[in-house]
């Protein structure tokens, strides 16, 4: 299993995988990282990439930003 990089990259992509951004911003691994992206309270935002896929948005969670109330 390939090591992930902790090293925030510059300029921060607005998207990524979910592991990716549980990296980043949490130094967590693969399936801590998903747990945080699910729940009532998701801690990663994310958006649907399909039945079953989803794609982190990173740039929001660096900024704050709800995805789910863009007015807020």
């Amino acid at each position: 299993m390939a090591k992930m990089r902790s090293v925030v990259p510059v300029p921060l992509p607005v998207t990524g995988s979910v592991p990716q951004a549980g990296r980043i911003f949490f130094h967590a691994g693969r399936e801590k990282s998903y747990r945080l992206a699910r729940g009532p309270n998701p801690v990663i935002p994310t958006v649907p990439a399909g039945p079953r896929g989803k794609i982190a948005l990173v740039l929001a969670r660096r900024l704050g930003i709800d995805p789910n109330n863009p007015q807020g």
